[in-house]
């Protein structure tokens, strides 16, 4: 039996949809006589083999080169048969994308696992740059808490969390034990806080940060363009003035600064 995740593909849903509507609508206009009733189920059990007929591909592959569940661990390389199933599993894909065919729910996950197994990491992170591997919810999370955090796992990990949309990355940061993930989480917490704070203030506005892995400290950034912008909406009292004596300026704010710390009496 093929190990097939149990997952919401949107994308296939959405393509299993667009395939039912435009099967009916050439039914519907070129044979009318048979009615609308038959012409449904006739669409839908259509569509409903071309996923068995995929299914039973990947059972015959599975039984040829008798793989179990331990190709879903990816603390282990791949074997020869296991990268035999993944190169006729992408052929597959290459397949199905080419004529427009949907692909059963955990296909994208599987084939991504075995991706794991059987390419070099660098490889694997081609592969997903170039849309032949995807990189799913239920996949992540099995990695991270799969693999542990030795050198190698960590450059994979932070080269998977750097390619998820943002939403997937805030959920799936959760799920690694790292200082980066909870370096990540922490900045996502005091960002929320700062940028309420700037909209009950209207003082700034704070540009939305399009991932966390970005150097920046974000508490002294917001604090730089909170000052900056008050700065800009002050008014100078030394901007009609002349002559005014900057040096005296500086060492008075100093003295009251060291008044404050308690390291000097007024």
């Amino acid at each position: 039996m093929v190990p097939l995740f149990q997952e919401e593909d949107h994308q296939q849903r959405a393509l299993i949809g667009l395939m039912v509507d435009k099967l009916r609508e050439h039914l519907n206009r070129h044979l009318p006589r048979l009615g609308k009733k038959k012409i449904d189920v006739l669409v839908v059990n259509y569509v409903a083999k071309l996923l068995e007929l995929v299914r039973h591909m990947l059972e015959t592959v599975w039984l040829k080169y008798g793989l179990g569940p331990h190709v879903l661990s990816f603390k282990q390389q791949g074997s020869p048969a296991e990268w035999a199933v993944f190169h006729m599993m992408s052929r597959i894909l290459e397949a199905t994308k080419g004529l427009c065919l949907p692909l059963p729910p955990g296909y994208h996950t599987l084939l991504s696992v075995l991706g794991v197994r059987c390419l070099p990491r660098h490889t694997f992170l081609q592969y997903v740059d170039h849309g032949l591997l995807q990189l799913t919810e239920p996949f992540v999370s099995r990695l991270m808490t799969d693999l542990d955090n030795s050198d190698d796992n960590e450059k994979l990990k932070f080269g998977i969390m750097k390619r998820l949309p943002e939403s997937m990355e805030e959920k799936l940061l959760q799920l690694w034990d790292h200082p980066i993930s909870s370096a990540c989480i922490s900045r996502k917490y005091v960002q929320g806080l700062l940028e309420r704070h700037a909209k009950r203030k209207d003082s700034v506005f704070l540009e939305r940060e399009k991932s966390c892995f970005q150097p920046e400290f974000l508490p002294l950034t917001c604090l730089a363009k909170i000052l900056s912008h008050m700065e800009s909406k002050a008014l100078n009292p030394f901007e009609e003035q002349e002559n005014v004596d900057a040096r005296f300026v500086e060492e008075t704010a100093l003295k009251q600064t060291l008044i404050l710390l308690g390291f000097e009496q007024k």
